[in-house]
């Protein structure tokens, strides 16, 4: 990504789905309520939320890193990195954690549980977003990205077995 805060786009990666946390301690019933459908329905986290508890992780996110007195780009990733239509700032932070963790929930690396969902990083909005930020991303090969990291993901799964003593199809 060129000249880009590493460390910022590293520290938002971690924090974007710090409202989970918070949902999951402070609206245990609720949240449980919201992952139930989410996982019946094969639908999106934040979607779930928003029908069963009138709001997300998002928000609550927000919240909280708002009172940790985070930097704004965080914020707002933690904020927008479902909707980064509604990012006014830090669009191409947001847009990178916004394709991170979309690529990791179409690989089984999100909540634990299969989300439906098509997805076409090539018309994306968060691509379009990094594209013109970073010239230097033109004529990436997506599908031959998306491959590669398959292959990581294998490995993943292989390093959780082996550090939680189960099977890759236990994890």
């Amino acid at each position: 990504m060129g000249a880009a805060d590493h460390e910022k786009a590293y520290m938002a990666g971690l924090l974007h789905d710090i409202g989970f946390m918070v949902n999951c301690l402070v609206f245990s019933s609720e949240f449980a309520k919201a992952m139930e459908l989410a996982l019946q329905e094969e639908i999106a986290l934040d979607e779930a939320e928003r029908r069963t508890m009138g709001f997300t992780h998002c928000e609550t996110g927000r919240a909280l890193a708002e009172q940790w007195k985070l930097v704004d780009d965080v914020i707002e990733v933690i904020t927008h990195h479902h909707a980064i239509e509604q990012s006014q700032k830090s669009q191409p932070l947001v847009a990178l954690v916004h394709l991170s963790d979309l690529l990791c929930r179409m690989r089984g690396l999100g909540y634990g549980y299969y989300e439906r969902h098509k997805v076409d990083l090539v018309s994306d909005s968060a691509w379009a977003i990094l594209l013109k930020e970073h010239r230097n991303l033109d004529g990436m090969d997506l599908v031959r990205f998306t491959f590669e990291l398959d292959e990581a993901v294998e490995e993943i799964h292989a390093l959780v077995a082996t550090v939680f003593g189960s099977t890759p199809s236990q994890s």
